[in-house]
Parts: C-alpha cells; sequence; structure tokens
C-alpha cells in the first residue's frame, strides 16, 4: 500500500470517527421521559367585555366555555441532568408579557424542583373572549386557574411516548386583498374590477404531537393551526371558538378522555374565510357558529388520519433539549413619510369634527352607527369599516405618537426552542405573517417544527417587507418591522439548529 493510499485511508478513517463522535452523542442524549396534562375553565362569570375589536362588545351569553390547558414534560434517567419544558395555551385574545411573568413568579413558589423559566404561555386569539388581566376579579381568575394547570400537569406527570404527525386542513386563508395600484386592504372587497390577487399564502398544514402513558393509550395531542380561533371574531357572545369543537370531537372518539394543547402557528395575515369565493359556495358561515363547527371537523378528520400511524410510531425515548434566551430585535422606526402622511389623515378629519365629541357627525359615532347599521341587513362580516374615518384615523394617531416617542431602539423578546426527537418547537409573540413561518421551518435541521405566535407576550403583527409597502391595517400595528423579521428569522433558526450536532 503506498504512502498516498495510506494516507486517504486514515482520513477517511478520522472524518468517520468524527462523524460517529456526533451520532452516537446524539443516541446518548436519547432518555426517558415524563409527561402530564391538566385543564382549567376560565369562562368569567357575569357581565363579559370581549377583546378584538375597536369597539365595545358586551357578551349576551357563553357560546362555549373558555380553557386553559398545560402540557408538561420531563426527561428522565440521568439524575441533576434532567431538562424540562411546560407549555401553556389560553383561549384568549392574546397574552401580555405581565401575565406570563405573573405565573411565572406565582408557580415558583409552589413548584421548586421545576426551573420556570422552561415556561411559556400562548393563545388561541379568540376575538370572544376578554381581553387578558393580571388586575380584578377576571386577572384573579386567569392566575388561579392558570397556576392550578400548571402545577396540575407538573405533578401529574407520568412515563410515556411521543409520536409525531402531519396533517392538512383547509382552516385559514390569506385576509389580505391586493388591488392594482399597488395598495392592500385586510378583508377588502374581491368583486371590485381594479382586484388583482390575494396577496400572501395559506399554510394548510397540521402539526400534531402525540403523547401517551406507557401502555400506549393516548393521554393528549399538541394541534398546531396556522389560523387564529376568530370564526366568531364579531359576535356579543363568549366562544372559544372552532377549538371547543375539536375538544367536542375527540371527546366523541375518546370518552375516557384525552386532552387538547392547541398551538397557534404563524397566522398574522390569515382568518377562517376564502374570500375570493365571496361566500357563493356551499361551505358554512365563516363568520358563525357553524363555521367553528366544520373547522373542528376537518382538524378531527386530519387527527384521525395521522392517529392511524402516529399509534405505530411510539418513542419512548427521545432526545429533548430546551433552549431559552433573550433576543433583542430591532424595533420598527416609523419614517418622514409615514409621519407626514398620517399627519395629513389627522388634520383632514378633524378639520371637520364637531366640537362636541358625542355629536352623531363625529367620525367615532359614524363608525359605531355604520356597524350597527351591517349587523342589521349583512350575513357576514366584518361589520366594521377599517377604511371609514374613525378607521383611518386611531392607525394614524398611534403613528404620530411612535414618531413623537419612538421608545427604545430594541424590542425584547424570550425565545423558546425544543428539541423532542426529530421535532421542533420554536415561539415568539407576534401576530407572524406565514411567509416568515416557511422560512424557519424551511432553514432548520428538525425534521418537523411547531411555529408558536403570540406567545410570551403579545406584540402586535409583523408583516413582511411587501405588506409594509402595501400598507393596510395589518400592517400598520407593529412593534417591530420586516428589518425585526429577518432578526427573528436568523436568531430563531440558529436557536433551534443549536439543538441538533
Amino acid at each position: 500500500m503506498s504512502i498516498k493510499t495510506i494516507s486517504i485511508f486514515c482520513s477517511i478513517a478520522t472524518s468517520l470517527c468524527f462523524f460517529a463522535s456526533y451520532v452516537l452523542a446524539d443516541v446518548g442524549n436519547e432518555r426517558g421521559i415524563k409527561i402530564g396534562w391538566a385543564m382549567e375553565d376560565i369562562t368569567p362569570d357575569g357581565e363579559v367585555e370581549l377583546a378584538g375589536q375597536y369597539y365595545v362588545r358586551k357578551a349576551d351569553f357563553i357560546q362555549s366555555p373558555l380553557k386553559v390547558t398545560a402540557f408538561a414534560i420531563e426527561s428522565i434517567d440521568e439524575p441533576g441532568k434532567n431538562e424540562q419544558a411546560v407549555m401553556v395555551t389560553f383561549d384568549l385574545v392574546g397574552i401580555p408579557r405581565v401575565l406570563q411573568d405573573s405565573l411565572k413568579a406565582l408557580v415558583k413558589t409552589q413548584l421548586p424542583d421545576f426551573d420556570v423559566r422552561k415556561l411559556f404561555v400562548g393563545a388561541t386569539h379568540t376575538h370572544s373572549a376578554p381581553r387578558a388581566t393580571v388586575e380584578g376579579k377576571l386577572g384573579q381568575l386567569l392566575l388561579k386557574k392558570g397556576v392550578a394547570a400548571i402545577v396540575s400537569a407538573w405533578n401529574n406527570r407520568k412515563p410515556g411516548g411521543i409520536s409525531s404527525g402531519l396533517g392538512y386542513a383547509v382552516v385559514g386563508h390569506n385576509r389580505r386583498v391586493a388591488y392594482a395600484d399597488g395598495t392592500t386592504e385586510m378583508y377588502g372587497d374581491p368583486s371590485r374590477e381594479d382586484f388583482v390577487g390575494i396577496e400572501g399564502p395559506t399554510d394548510p398544514s397540521v402539526d400534531m404531537l402525540f403523547c401517551w402513558d406507557a401502555n400506549k393509550k393516548l393521554t393528549g395531542v399538541i394541534m398546531n393551526v396556522s389560523c387564529p380561533a376568530q370564526v366568531t371574531e364579531s359576535k356579543y357572545y363568549v366562544s372559544a371558538d372552532y377549538w371547543d369543537e375539536v375538544r367536542k370531537q375527540l371527546a366523541d372518539r375518546f370518552p375516557e378522555g384525552v386532552y387538547v394543547l392547541p398551538q397557534l402557528g404563524a397566522a398574522g395575515d390569515i382568518a377562517p374565510r376564502d374570500l375570493p369565493t365571496n361566500y357563493k359556495g356551499n361551505e358554512p358561515n365563516m363568520w358563525d357558529v357553524a363555521g367553528s363547527v366544520e373547522i373542528g371537523k376537518r382538524l378531527a378528520f386530519a387527527f384521525d388520519e395521522e392517529y392511524k400511524r402516529a399509534k405505530d410510531n411510539i418513542q419512548n425515548k427521545v432526545v429533548f433539549k430546551h433552549d431559552v434566551r433573550d433576543i433583542d430585535l430591532p424595533a420598527r422606526r416609523i419614517t418622514d413619510a409615514e409621519f407626514l402622511k398620517a399627519r395629513a389623515i389627522t388634520e383632514r378629519i378633524y378639520r371637520n369634527e364637531p366640537k362636541d365629541k358625542n355629536d352623531p357627525s363625529s367620525a367615532w359615532n359614524r363608525f359605531l352607527a355604520e356597524i350597527k347599521a351591517n349587523e342589521k341587513v349583512k350575513e357576514y362580516g366584518p361589520w366594521d369599516n377599517k377604511e371609514s374615518d374613525f378607521g383611518q384615523l386611531r392607525p394614524a394617531e398611534i403613528i404620530l405618537e411612535k414618531y413623537r416617542n419612538p421608545g427604545n431602539a430594541f424590542y425584547r423578546i424570550e425565545l423558546h426552542s425544543i428539541r423532542l426527537g426529530d421535532v421542533a418547537f420554536a415561539n415568539n409573540p407576534f401576530e407572524l405573517y406565514v411567509n416568515y413561518g416557511f422560512q424557519i421551518t424551511a432553514k432548520s435541521k428538525a425534521k418537523q417544527v411547531f411555529v408558536v405566535q403570540l406567545s410570551g407576550d403579545s406584540a402586535g403583527y409583523l408583516p413582511t417587507k411587501e405588506a409594509m409597502e402595501r400598507g393596510g391595517y395589518s400592517a400598520i400595528f407593529t412593534e417591530v418591522g420586516p428589518a425585526g423579521g429577518v432578526v427573528l428569522i436568523k436568531e430563531t433558526v440558529r436557536a433551534i439548529n443549536s439543538l441538533w450536532p
């Protein structure tokens, strides 16, 4: 054998050993896991003011109960080196940072063996629930029930296994309607002559993580769907929206009980309505309960298809890693052009405003009157008009305030990235446009990524560069703009990929 051949052989052998060391290190990290579940009712008593719209809506009744669900998981087999995570979801419009921080502080006193840094909280983004708070009677209810769910889930954990599933269901549709002049309007009218298409994509995937006990009995499932729970977003009742129907469907299949942890995927530009069809088809009304029932059935069908495969692929030992880091994203800065445009809008509207704010001709009262009139004659929403004088005035005033008082240069978020076997979870506090979610999924080493938006805080929309240029309501209310979106994607992918050798 020549010296050259020996050299090549040694080089290959060294490379193989180097590669094998990584593989073996990863396999060596596979450990048994304990899983716990809990759910509590957070439906408020008495008069309830619903969140999610410009105007006040007081609930007349409870269409379906609101829940908080907690999922706890811990690795075992290596004393002193266990990994932990608790994921929580409330049937609420959003989670302010103060609510998550308050939950952590309370849980810390009750669970000394749990690292509260490994807890993160999300919302289904239903518009048929009160605004999340830590104040008053409602705040006491959310904290009490939230802590109870977290503590119970942690104390209920038992040896088990997991298996992943990826199904598909038609749930969300892009709601930004594009016109020939280069503008976009949320819930715009596709029947206009200048309609040229829908601005962005949709994501029909349904990411599922099935959880089993030691006897291979299903205990619960995490379902990640890229569509907010907003079929009933403009109604005057309390509702968990389509997630209530999902729970009912699975309860029928598993009479002994099974938990569902809803997670909201990237869906900042998504709603449960196919706007271009203009309600001409046979689909149920996606502004009313019938639409919630239909979506619940679609998701249950996706569950059924994956359940068949998942029960044959249960893993009791998996690589489990949980990384938590604080990320500073560049805050959005209002440009001079945006300021001048907003100032022109406010000056034009205020020029015609009556001195008496209660005058029926004020922008606000005309806005309310139009809503009431539309509710009487229109079968489908939205019943409020974001292009009305008040609809333009409110965002314009916010832009002026942000320009005059820009605040901090960075917006800090708490980023969680979790590896469970081949799949990953990554959260963010935004109403994240779908294309950002696609980028995270495509660039990650994970076989499957559960992107969890509106988690850890409620930081508003995070639109794409194209959406910012085209304008419209959902490209106005932003703490962070597209530049911050680029950083978010980079840091999220980096955090996920750090969990793979």
